[in-house]
């Protein structure tokens, strides 16, 4: 059973949390997801438990896999361009960092697209819109996000944090939730 609380945002945890993001975007009127996926993660079955979810509720998605370890510049461009073409409202990231970071990027650009130079993000961005709305399906545990100071949790309408019980490979371990809850909102502090 999932567990939901609310902080800033809603988050969901535990076994069948992943069932929920559903449940979030109909409720938010939401009508097409852009999912942002490393190939790793599409080839290893981990995203098609999230569109499973999507397919299972008629809900529309295109898949996003243009993907790096440390994503690229023109990860993020060709990313934005993506999401234009797909004609997505919202995003859902899974994984680890890279489509963390991928997802926020192109989040922020289509919300701001004074920032489509991508450079002009690094350090604290004076951004005048929050993202387009992400829900994020972390999968490992790793090294706290570049774009945490751009992005801030209330922008991230939506965490199914089901990393060890539903969406991971084997082998990760079952802090993988913890300290992925804990980076999310390690910029609030």
């Amino acid at each position: 059973m999932a567990n939901r609380f609310v902080l800033n945002e809603t988050s969901y945890h535990g076994a069948g949390a992943i069932t929920e993001i559903a449940t979030e975007a109909i409720g938010r009127g939401f009508k097409k997801a852009f999912v942002c996926s490393d190939p790793d993660l599409i080839k290893f079955g981990v995203t098609k438990k999230v569109t499973d979810v999507l397919d299972n509720t008629g809900l529309a998605y295109e898949i996003y896999s243009n993907i790096k370890p440390n994503p690229t510049i023109e990860n993020v461009q060709s990313g934005v361009a993506a999401f234009k073409a797909a004609e997505a409202d919202y995003i859902i990231a899974i994984g680890g960092g890279s489509s963390m970071d991928t997802a926020k990027g192109v989040g922020i650009v289509i919300a701001n697209p004074d920032f489509a130079d991508i450079r002009s993000l690094e350090g604290v961005a004076p951004t005048k819109n929050k993202s387009v709305p992400i829900f994020a399906v972390p999968t490992t545990a790793g090294i706290p996000a570049d774009l945490k100071d751009i992005v801030k949790p209330e922008d991230i309408p939506f965490l199914a944090q089901s990393a060890y019980d539903d969406a991971c490979r084997p082998g990760n371990p079952k802090e993988t939730s913890v300290e992925d809850i804990t980076k999310l909102y390690e910029s609030l502090i």
